[in-house]
């Protein structure tokens, strides 16, 4: 499982693979794609997304006009009663903006839409990882169920090779006994599998939203460990990954909101042009007004005050989450080496010398020179290795996926 070019083909070629129909056998890529296609969070993040926008086209609107009357000297006493005295007026207003608002408002909206598509690339990578992670657990656990099933297919083997000899004299009813407990045991460990492997098809299904799993097999290859960069060349990338691009277009949104604050300090006009109709006389005259709002530069001084306390804030967790990052990889990438050490020595070294001192003791026990314990030892240290292998093995790979997906750089998302 190359990781890398899943994380290209996650953004390149999603609608590349035909969807899987129930019961046929599941690939890694087949998986990921049912996943984008159809989870619920990436859903959300393409209406948020949408809904981002809206709003930045709105705030990038000039402001409207507004049209407005006012009826007045009517129906009072006196002189004043009825409408004949009554003075109507119809007026157009617009707020004009000063210091370039909308220029600012424009550039808030384009930083804020930049921030939710990022935002909507990065969960898609999470959901990518996350289902990768599942579809190797489940491909742990078919393997971990195909030792038991062959590890109950030993047991019964030896038990019925037991209950003849023991019938004919050879072996005490001990050893019977004790080959009936290790069938059991095996049949429960099988059991145990069974049921961890059905919760983990049941987790990977989840994530494309099925109820049940519609798939049959996982198909992958567990044992095959891909190589790994050095530590130094995977560090160089922490600083092209997501997690510090979004960092940027963070700082971008509030230095743009520092600019909206910027702007606010020059004061706006509230100009207003009309007609108004003196009922009295039967006349008309123009009517202008002229509002101001005051204290703008105060407001304004805060609101800047805060984006700088911001900006200063963001600087300084990106500077401490850098290291706390490259210490996390490092970490990370220990366990991976160790993992895959572990893996590759078991089953080079340490499993053929397993199978040999296996196949020698049954060879010993069938020759009536080991005991029935000597036999079920042999067994069960074999069937030990070959569930560690499949742990280290697994592990390698979960770890992979870790380290892929701390080191994945923005390029690679927007490729």
């Amino acid at each position: 499982m190359d990781l890398h070019r899943l994380w290209v083909w996650v953004f390149v070629g999603v609608c590349g693979i035909p969807s899987v129909q129930a019961a046929e056998p599941l690939r890694l890529e087949e998986a990921v794609t049912r996943a984008l296609a159809s989870n619920p969070s990436i859903i959300a993040e393409s209406a948020q997304l949408r809904s981002v926008q809206a709003r930045a086209e709105r705030q990038a609107l000039p402001p409207p006009y507004v049209i407005g009357g006012e009826f007045e000297n009517a129906a009072g006493t006196g002189s004043l009663g009825g409408i004949r005295s009554a003075e109507t007026t119809l007026r157009i207003s617009r707020l004009i903006e000063r210091g370039g608002k909308r220029a600012a408002r424009q550039t808030l909206g384009r930083a804020e839409v930049s921030q939710q598509r990022h935002q909507a690339d990065t969960a898609r990578i999470d959901l990518t990882t996350r289902t990768t992670t599942r579809f190797i657990k489940v491909l742990a656990r078919q393997k971990r169920l195909d030792y038991a099933e062959e590890r109950v297919q030993q047991a019964e083997r030896t038990r019925r090779e037991v209950a003849a000899w023991v019938s004919a004299g050879r072996n005490p009813e001990s050893d019977l006994q004790a080959a009936e407990i290790a069938l059991a045991e095996m049949e429960l460990a099988r059991e145990t599998a069974q049921r961890e492997l059905a919760s983990a098809r049941m987790t990977l299904a989840a994530s494309w939203g099925a109820l049940t799993p519609d798939f049959g097999l996982v198909v992958g290859d567990l044992l095959a460990l891909p190589p790994v960069e050095s530590f130094e060349r995977l560090a160089a990338r922490l600083s092209l990954t997501p997690e510090l691009w979004a960092s940027r277009l963070q700082a971008n949104t509030i230095a743009a909101r520092r600019r909206v604050a910027e702007a606010s300090a020059k004061t706006d006009i509230d100009l207003s042009l009309g007609v108004r109709r003196l009922g009295a006389f039967n006349d008309q005259g123009l009517v202008v007004s002229i509002s101001v709002p005051l204290g703008g530069p105060k407001r304004s001084g805060y609101s800047i005050a805060q984006a700088d306390a911001d900006l200063a804030a963001l600087e300084a967790r990106r500077d401490s989450e850098h290291f706390e990052r490259r210490q996390a990889l490092f970490d990370t990438y220990q366990e991976l080496m160790h993992a895959r050490h572990e893996a590759e020595m078991l089953r080079t070294r340490i499993l053929p010398l397993a199978e040999g001192a296996l196949a020698n003791t049954r060879r010993g026990f069938e020759a009536g020179r080991f005991s029935f314990i000597s036999l079920a030892q042999a067994q069960r240290t074999l069937f030990d290795l070959n569930q560690r292998t499949v742990e280290a093995a697994a592990r390698y790979h979960l770890l992979l996926v870790d380290v892929e997906r701390r080191t994945v750089t923005v390029e690679e998302m927007t490729r």
